[in-house]
């Protein structure tokens, strides 16, 4: 991946009712009891910025947000700075998007429930990976490469037509497992991130 800079998300099946501040104390104890295993500092909350972020789970090397920052509800995972080899950067994020979303949907107060076949990429590193047809061409078949091993069949992948945004990509994959077996899928829950701050 040339981005060294990404967002995958994951999107939310609809629900009744749902309460974003509620993630508040859930990302707090994400944090005291070490849940996920990443130097992560603080819980921001966004829930009052229409079309926000929500709430944040701001981490050293990446943040976690659940909100709709394009219109839908979702966790997104946010890779600020590289914690795996460039050609194991996409699959680590989204080994971290679906560990963390799998967390989510065992937090019994809050009734959360996750696409499992439909995600989203945004590469914002503007610099590695500007939003023209040659980085496209280079990130789709890695793409397509991972989630057809993750999935079991190749993705359908578009891409979003704003030449204004980073390189944008809506995937919709044709099998919907459990987070559980994807995440089987991609080696289990993901090794602790080095804690060394620079």
């Amino acid at each position: 991946m040339l981005s060294e800079r990404l967002q995958l998300k994951l999107y939310l099946e609809p629900s009744a009712h749902f309460e974003v501040d509620a993630l508040i104390p859930v990302f707090h104890r994400f944090i005291r009891e070490q849940l996920i295993k990443e130097l992560l500092i603080d819980v921001v909350d966004y829930s009052h910025v229409p079309g926000g972020p929500g709430v944040v789970l701001i981490g050293h090397a990446a943040d976690y947000y659940v909100g709709a920052l394009d219109g839908a509800y979702g966790l997104v995972y946010s890779l600020k700075r590289g914690t795996a080899a460039p050609d194991a950067r996409l699959e680590d994020s989204l080994r971290r998007l679906i560990n963390a979303a799998r967390l989510l949907e065992q937090e019994s107060g809050l009734g959360l429930r996750f696409k499992s076949n439909e995600l989203s990429l945004r590469l914002t590193d503007r610099l590695h990976a500007p939003n023209d047809d040659e980085t496209f061409a280079s990130t789709q078949p890695e793409v397509e490469a991972l989630l057809s091993r993750v999935y079991g069949s190749a993705p359908s992948i578009e891409r979003l037509p704003s030449r204004k945004e980073p390189l944008s990509l809506r995937i919709h994959a044709g099998a919907t497992p459990s987070l559980e077996a994807l995440l089987e899928k991609l080696g289990g829950p993901p090794l602790p991130v080095s804690s060394t701050v620079n």
